[in-house]
């Protein structure tokens, strides 16, 4: 394995795209602590910081499905350099203009988020046409550390920077990193698409709109891919609701300064996915059931929300501290245990062709499924506390569990056709 990830090493157009994608992630994790700390100082308010996930999900909703069909009818490389400068140049004015208005963060936010909904489909997808065939699967497990370090990093250091930095050269900083990607994605070849757009609008957007629909045609009359899907969906929107509420958590349930967050929080986090994603494909390798690990993870991250709950605020600083970083870590593991499998699952059952389309409106669901729920999280952590939330949090997995546990097997196989007549 060491010597086939050396291979990808001596490839420069590979490294050319990793840095790029290190730097996406890395600015991208660093700017949501930012933000969200910057929000939770200046207001205080749970509303408001539910309120930065939807207009981050706003442009996945208006663009998002078209946008990762275009991809495929655009030059990526144009893309890439396109998106990677427009995102550093929205970066830069807000860290100019951030003391002037508190509302231009959303404005930021909203564009950076519409940019990135051509980034992400167009990074993924020129993978495969810069590297052999073989080593894709070695391509594609780097890319996946690096989304975890880019947490772990991310997160950790962003309260660093926003302590002993402050505020706006932090932003200035996440800038300057947005132009080395800018950089870097320039030497990339161009990557001329199979299919182009048609030059009438009207044929152009018929075109486009058919072949997305055709990818949600899919996903809702197979069952074996629409319900793990479900599944992801519901554990990004959860995940999402968490996330967001980070700073109500290290300031409520945990009883921490917000700047510490990283370090205790996501950090453990981080490590306990980062271990997962190097031990869960051995584990499914020796031959463990794809169900049988969803099930076991979705039982710890329940349990980790109800030490959070209940446990965690009831202890003495040190012991918190302690059972807080071990909570973390297995809810790492859990993510990405409950991630993996369902996956593998749905690759293994998706044509190859359709592939693309089944994950790109899979983010697109993702996206959408998050808005209600984010915005339903703000209101009841301001009326009832973080606490209940959490508790509620937990009570919905306990309950997918348990409706996993007696009726997952059958959903998943091709042959049923009905649960509810």
């Amino acid at each position: 394995m060491v010597g086939d990830i050396k291979t990808l090493l001596k490839n420069r157009k590979f490294i050319y795209l990793w840095t790029s994608q290190i730097i996406s992630q890395l600015t991208i994790q660093v700017m949501n602590f930012l933000l969200l700390v910057n929000i939770f100082k200046q207001t205080g308010s749970a509303i408001a910081t539910s309120l930065l996930w939807v207009v981050y999900a706003l442009p996945a909703i208006i663009i998002g499905p078209l946008a990762y069909v275009m991809v495929d009818m655009l030059d990526k490389r144009k893309l890439l350099v396109i998106t990677n400068l427009f995102q550093a140049i929205v970066i830069l004015i807000y860290a100019y203009f951030a003391k002037d208005s508190f509302f231009v963060l959303y404005i930021v936010v909203f564009i950076y988020s519409f940019l990135n909904q051509f980034y992400v489909p167009a990074e993924s997808s020129t993978l495969p046409s810069i590297i052999k065939t073989e080593d894709l699967a070695y391509a594609n497990g780097l890319f996946s550390l690096t989304q975890q370090a880019a947490i772990i990093f991310g997160f950790g250091f962003a309260g660093v920077l926003n302590r002993h930095l402050g505020f706006i050269p932090s932003i200035y900083l996440c800038g300057f990193l947005m132009l080395i990607g800018f950089i870097s994605v320039l030497y990339l070849p161009k990557i001329r698409p199979k299919e182009a757009i048609p030059t009438k609008p009207v044929r152009a957007f018929i075109k486009i709109f058919s072949i997305a629909v055709a990818g949600y045609s899919f996903i809702k009359d197979h069952k074996e891919v629409l319900f793990p899907s479900l599944l992801m969906v519901g554990l990004q929107v959860i995940l999402t609701v968490i996330i967001v509420n980070m700073p109500q958590i290290a300031h409520s349930v945990v009883k921490i300064d917000i700047n510490l967050t990283g370090v205790y929080m996501v950090i453990p986090a981080g490590l306990g996915a980062f271990a997962a994603s190097v031990y869960v494909p051995r584990l499914l390798g020796r031959g463990w059931r794809k169900k049988r690990l969803i099930d076991n993870c979705l039982l710890i991250f329940s349990l980790f929300l109800i030490s959070l709950t209940f446990v965690v605020p009831k202890l003495v600083l040190i012991y918190r501290l302690l059972i807080t970083i071990i909570t973390f870590v297995f809810a790492g593991i859990a993510v990405v245990g409950i991630i993996v499998p369902s996956q593998t699952y749905i690759q293994n059952v998706t044509p190859e062709k359709l592939r693309g389309r089944v994950f790109g409106n899979f983010w697109f669901l993702g996206m959408v499924g998050t808005l209600l729920p984010i915005l339903i999280s703000g209101i009841v952590t301001q009326v009832f506390g973080i606490k209940f939330l959490l508790f509620l949090l937990s009570v919905i997995l306990f309950a997918t569990y348990f409706w996993s546990k007696k009726n997952g097997q059958k959903v998943i196989q091709k042959d049923f056709v009905k649960i509810v007549t």
